[in-house]
C-alpha cells in the first residue's frame, strides 16, 4: 500500500515537471541540490530537547519564469531527508511534494535572488506507519550563474509540516547544489535586430568606410544584458574582410540600441556596368553570461552602376572631378605646353590656363548632348531618381555630355593643373567657376568688380557656361555671369567648391578604354584660342580702354597719361604689341617717365633685358626716385648677372619705401631671357607706373 501510493505520487510530480517546461515557460531551470534539516520544533514534552536533531537529504527543483512576467518565477519541488529522533534509535524519512513561487530579481549579469513561499504534500514515514499532510514554506535564494545553462545555487527555507493536532516538524533547510537550465544552450539568442540598408552606388565605394550604408536596430528581449557587443557588415563578393562598424559595452534587459552600418568594399565593386543585387551579412556577436554569442543575419544590398548617383547632394558629383586621371591629365598638360608659346591674355597663370583648356575642348569637337535618357534637367530636381554621369574620360571619349558631363570633365581639366575649381547649381543647370588667381584688390585693377566675376571669401571666381563650347571662352563667362546673377536675385543659387566637396566624396579613376583616345593637334589648340583672342579683345578689352579713354577725357588728364593707362590695360590683358605703341605714344616727348618704367615692363616680359633696362635709365634721369623705374632695373641687372648693381639699386629701394616688399623671383643670372614659364609671374608681380 505504502509503496503503490509513494509510486503514485512520484510519477505525478514528474508529470507536472514536464507539463511545466512546455507550458507558460520561457525558462525552465532543473536543480538538484544536497540539503541540511535543522529543526527548531517540536520540542520533546517535559524536556528542552527537539524531537528530531539535524539531519540532511536532496532535492530536485524545477524553475520556470513566465515570458509575460519575467519578474516573477514558480516552481515545482520535491525533497527527500532522513531526520533522526533524538532519545531514539530510529528516525523518520520525509518525502515532499509540491510548488511554490515568488519574486525574481536579477541584480548583477551574474547573480540574481528569488523570494517567494509555497507548500504542498509530505510523507512521512517510519517503521511504525506512514503519515500524509500538508506543509508550508518560505525561502530566499542566490543564484550565481556560471553560464547560460549553469549556475550555482545557495538557498534557505524555512518548513512547517501540519498535522490535524500540532505541527510535526518546523524548521530551515540550507542548501547549495548546482541547477541545470534546459534552455540554456539556446539562451543569449533572443536578439531583434531590425535593419534598413541603403542602395550602394559604386562611385563613392570609399565614402561608405566613414559614412553609413544604413542601420541597425538592436532589442535585447533576454531577461539578462548582453556584454561587449559588436557589429560588423560584409559583402562576401565586395568586400576582403568584415566592416567593424560599432562596438557597445552592454545592452540591457529589454534594451533598446540604434548603430549605424559601415561598409570597406574593394575596387571590384567599380566593375559593376548594370545594376544588381548580392547577398550580405549583418554580423552581430556579443557575451551572454560571459558566453560567446553569434548571430549572422543574412541581408540583400542593392548595387546600382557605376555611372550612378542621386542628386540629394550636389556634392556627390565632385567624386567624378578625376584630376589625377592619367589621360585627364595628359590633355591638359599638352594643352598648357602647346599655348605658353602664343601670346594669349595674361591676366594671371589661372586665366590664361582656363581659356586654353576651354578653347582645347572645342578643337576637340566636344558639344553639348542632353541625355535623353536622365537628363539632368529633370533629375537634379529629384532627389530619389538615380542619374547616370559620365566620367571624364568616357566625355572625352563620346565628345558629348549633358551639362554636369562637361562640368565634371572641365572641372577635372582645371584642377589637373592646379586650378581651384566651384560648381555652381540653379534650377535645372549645372556649370563651373575657377579660381582667376587674382586678389581682389588686383582684380579690381582689371574687370568691372561687381558685374565680371564672383567674389566669395575674398577669392576672385570666373563663372563658365560650359555648355556654351561651341561659343566661344568670352561668351561662356558672360552667359555664366547673367545666370549667377539671375540665380541669387531668386536665391536659388548654389555654389561648392570641388576640393572641399572632395573631403567627402573622393574622386574614383576610371581607366577602362581611355588609351585610344585621339586629341587635338597643338595647331587646332592654338587656332582655336587665337580666334578666341580676337573676340576677346573686341568684346573686353576694347571696351575697357573705350572706358579709360572717356574717364580721361571727362578728366581732362593729358593725352600722355590716357595714353599710359591705355597701355596698361592692354600689357595686363597680354596684348603686348598694343601695350607698346600706347606706352611710345605717351613717352614720345621722353620726359613722361611712367610711360618709359611702362615701355620696360613691356620689353622685359618680351625678354628684351637691355632694352628694358635702357628704357629705366631714361625714366630714372627724368625721375631718380622712381620705385616701378629702379624695381624694374634691379630685375634687369639681376637677369644680366650683375648682382652688385643688382643690391645698389635695391638698397636704394629700401631707403626711399622701407616698408616696401620686395620680391625679385626672376630666372637664374645666367640666363639672359626671362624664360616663358616664368612670364606668368613676372606679369602679375609687374608694377606699372600710372
Amino acid at each position: 500500500m505504502r509503496a503503490s501510493y509513494l509510486k503514485k505520487m512520484i510519477l505525478g510530480y514528474a508529470i507536472l515537471m514536464m507539463v511545466s517546461a512546455t507550458v507558460g515557460s520561457d525558462d525552465f531551470v532543473v536543480s538538484v541540490t544536497p540539503l541540511l534539516s535543522i529543526p527548531v520544533g517540536p520540542s520533546i514534552e517535559g524536556e528542552n530537547l527537539q524531537l528530531f536533531s539535524v539531519g540532511g537529504g536532496v532535492g530536485i527543483k524545477g524553475d520556470f519564469i513566465p515570458s509575460f512576467a519575467p519578474f516573477l518565477y514558480g516552481r515545482l519541488s520535491g525533497e527527500m531527508w532522513l531526520s533522526p529522533l533524538n532519545k531514539a534509535d530510529s528516525s523518520l524519512t520525509f518525502i515532499f511534494g509540491g510548488g511554490n513561487g515568488g519574486l525574481y530579481y536579477n541584480i548583477l549579469p551574474w547573480l540574481a535572488v528569488k523570494m517567494g513561499g509555497g507548500g504542498g504534500m509530505y510523507l512521512a514515514l517510519s517503521d511504525f506507519g506512514m503519515v500524509r499532510n500538508p506543509y508550508a514554506e518560505g525561502g530566499l535564494e542566490l543564484d550565481f550563474r556560471l553560464g547560460p545553462a549553469l549556475t550555482l545555487r545557495l538557498g534557505g527555507t524555512y518548513k512547517y509540516l501540519f498535522t490535524p493536532t500540532v505541527p510535526l516538524y518546523e524548521g530551515f533547510t540550507a542548501q547549495v547544489g548546482i541547477s541545470y537550465d534546459l534552455k540554456g544552450s539556446k539562451k543569449g539568442r533572443d536578439l531583434q535586430i531590425d535593419h534598413t540598408l541603403k542602395p550602394v552606388f559604386p562611385l563613392f565605394y570609399s565614402h561608405y568606410d566613414k559614412n553609413p550604408i544604413g542601420e541597425i536596430i538592436l532589442i535585447n528581449k533576454e531577461t539578462l544584458p548582453l556584454e561587449k557587443v559588436k557589429v560588423s557588415f560584409y559583402v562576401k563578393q565586395y568586400m576582403d574582410t568584415p566592416r567593424s562598424c560599432s562596438e557597445i559595452k552592454m545592452l540591457p534587459a529589454g534594451g533598446k540600441e540604434r548603430l549605424p552600418l559601415f561598409a570597406l568594399f574593394n575596387d571590384s565593386i567599380f566593375k559593376v556596368t548594370e545594376g544588381t543585387k548580392v547577398a550580405g551579412e549583418i554580423i552581430v556577436e556579443y557575451l551572454y553570461i560571459g558566453s560567446e554569442r553569434k548571430i549572422a543575419l543574412p541581408v540583400t544590398v542593392q548595387i546600382y552602376n557605376r555611372n550612378a548617383l542621386t542628386w540629394d547632394d550636389d556634392r556627390k558629383v565632385a567624386a567624378f572631378i578625376t584630376a589625377k586621371d592619367p589621360v585627364v591629365q595628359r590633355f591638359a598638360k599638352n594643352v598648357i605646353a602647346s599655348t605658353q608659346k602664343e601670346v594669349f591674355p595674361i591676366i594671371s597663370e589661372n586665366f590664361r590656363n582656363a581659356f586654353a583648356l576651354f578653347q582645347a575642348l572645342s578643337a576637340h569637337n566636344m558639344s553639348y548632348s542632353v541625355d535623353p535618357q536622365t537628363p539632368y534637367h529633370a533629375y537634379s530636381n529629384t532627389e530619389e531618381k538615380i542619374d547616370y554621369l559620365q566620367f571624364p574620360v568616357q566625355t572625352l571619349a563620346y565628345r558629348a555630355g549633358d551639362c554636369d558631363d562637361l562640368s565634371v570633365l572641365y572641372a577635372s581639366l582645371l584642377e589637373s593643373v592646379g586650378i581651384p575649381t566651384a560648381l555652381i547649381t540653379i534650377p535645372g543647370h549645372i556649370y563651373v567657376a575657377f579660381d582667376c588667381g587674382l586678389s581682389p584688390e588686383k582684380a579690381e585693377k582689371l574687370f568691372d568688380i561687381q558685374n565680371d566675376v564672383l567674389i566669395r571669401d575674398n577669392t576672385v571666381w570666373i563663372p563658365v557656361e560650359i555648355t556654351l563650347i561651341k561659343e566661344g571662352f568670352v561668351r561662356s563667362w558672360r552667359i555664366g555671369l547673367q545666370e549667377w546673377a539671375e540665380a541669387k536675385q531668386a536665391g536659388t543659387e548654389g555654389f561648392y567648391l570641388v576640393r572641399d566637396a572632395w573631403k567627402i566624396y573622393e574622386p574614383i579613376g576610371f581607366l577602362e578604354g581611355s588609351t585610344a583616345i585621339p586629341f587635338p593637334s597643338s595647331e587646332e589648340v592654338v587656332e582655336k584660342c587665337k580666334k578666341e583672342v580676337l573676340r576677346f579683345f573686341e568684346m573686353y578689352v576694347k571696351e575697357r580702354v573705350l572706358v579709360i579713354q572717356k574717364e580721361g577725357e571727362r578728366s581732362k588728364l593729358q593725352a600722355e597719361q590716357i595714353a599710359n593707362r591705355k597701355g596698361i590695360v592692354y600689357a595686363q590683358f597680354g596684348f603686348l604689341d598694343k601695350a607698346i605703341e600706347q606706352f611710345k605714344l605717351a613717352s614720345q616727348k621722353g620726359n613722361y617717365p611712367p610711360a618709359l618704367t611702362n615701355l620696360g615692363n613691356v620689353m622685359y616680359l618680351k625678354g628684351d633685358m637691355e632694352g628694358a633696362l635702357q628704357q629705366y635709365q631714361a625714366a630714372l634721369r627724368v625721375m631718380p626716385d622712381s620705385v616701378p623705374a629702379l624695381l624694374g632695373a634691379a630685375r634687369c641687372f639681376y637677369s644680366l648677372g650683375a648682382l652688385s648693381q643688382t643690391n645698389e639699386i635695391i638698397s636704394k629701394i629700401k631707403k626711399i619705401n622701407p616698408n616696401l616688399s620686395l620680391s625679385v623671383e626672376l630666372a637664374d643670372a645666367t640666363v639672359p631671357k626671362i624664360r616663358a614659364s616664368e612670364s606668368f609671374n613676372a606679369m602679375e608681380g609687374q608694377l606699372w607706373d600710372e
